[in-house]
């Protein structure tokens, strides 16, 4: 397990303090920052020492900011964010120091998007180190809002937060998949007499597709509900059943023997953007996400041409221009 140096006032020792106060619990922040438990009690006892305050309250079963600790807490984030900044700022001068990009990265695009991308990125900005994750998208959020990653590819963020910057690039529409080419045509009347297999409902997914067959009145059986679109494929596989998921996850998703077909439904789609702190990392997310269109565009969208015609004139890329959060 990797230790944390000792010292009376750190920049380590704030950012200990910053994932202890956002995990609200030692052991939590130390799997965060890949630390022991001890070495994390260690630096904020140093950070208390080198204050003289009191900045958590903390046992076995309580866990709580003091006081000083309230006033301290922002002022901790705003130091953590200048050197955020500072790194993206050197980040495009000559000769510029390492800077290491964490990324959590939606499921979907990892065995062909992702790597196109990455060697993009790796050819314009040589200086940096990327850490990926793959996840959900609620788990990419998730991972963005407790400062685990720098940015996150997720699909649509339900909740307007002031302190996200989003960069949108994709229309991802939702299709049926089916176990045999007649349930996959199959008219909406007719599905609801089959096995579905729903997404669980702590995904967005889950929700967005809910929320659909609700306002059309359409009340599928609820015994599925999987938490991976390799599971809900596998299921709808198993029972000669149906779902709906997207386009990208249908082209995502590994040794996919399913059918395809547009909606029988009114036609939703969902929106695939790239997140990131807002005014942290100063143009570095906007340069990312262009070359995260290029990457959709080299690949995934020939893909789509390919394997799923009907969806031609659906898939859209989201241009730079028609962003309004950046």
């Amino acid at each position: 397990m990797k230790e944390l140096s000792r010292g009376k006032l750190s920049l380590r020792a704030i950012e200990v303090f910053v994932a202890a106060i956002e995990e609200r619990s030692i052991s939590k922040a130390a799997k965060r920052l890949g630390a022991s438990a001890s070495a994390v009690s260690l630096q904020l006892s140093n950070l208390e020492e080198a204050l003289d305050a009191r900045l958590i309250e903390r046992s076995s079963r309580r866990f709580q900011l003091t006081a000083a600790g309230e006033l301290f807490a922002p002022r901790a984030k705003s130091i953590l964010d200048e050197v955020t900044i500072a790194k993206a700022e050197m980040s495009s001068a000559s000769h510029a120091p390492k800077m290491d990009i964490r990324m959590a990265v939606m499921e979907d695009f990892d065995s062909e998007v992702l790597p196109h991308w990455i060697d993009n990125l790796q050819n314009e900005f040589p200086q940096c180190n990327f850490t990926i994750k793959s996840g959900a998208s609620h788990e990419n959020h998730a991972a963005l809002s407790s400062r685990g990653f720098d940015m996150v590819i997720a699909a649509d963020n339900t909740t307007e937060i002031d302190w996200i910057e989003e960069h949108q690039v994709l229309h991802d529409p939702y299709i049926i998949v089916a176990a045999s080419p007649d349930t996959a045509n199959a008219s909406i009347e007719n599905l609801l007499n089959l096995p579905f297999i729903r997404y669980s409902q702590e995904q967005l997914m889950g929700r967005q597709i809910e929320a659909q067959l609700r306002r059309t009145r359409n009340t599928p059986s609820k015994k599925y509900e999987c938490s991976s679109t390799q599971a809900v494929f596998a299921l709808v596989e198993q029972f000669g059943g149906w779902a709906i998921t997207t386009a990208s996850a249908y082209l995502g998703a590994a040794n996919n023997n399913l059918f395809a077909s547009p909606i029988p439904i009114p036609k939703f789609s969902r929106t695939i953007s790239l997140y990131s702190r807002r005014d942290t990392m100063g143009e570095i997310p906007f340069e990312f996400s262009k070359h995260l269109r290029n990457s959709l565009e080299t690949i995934f969208l020939k893909r789509v041409e390919k394997t799923l015609p009907f969806l031609k004139d659906t898939v859209k890329l989201i241009n730079s221009s028609e962003n309004q959060n950046h």
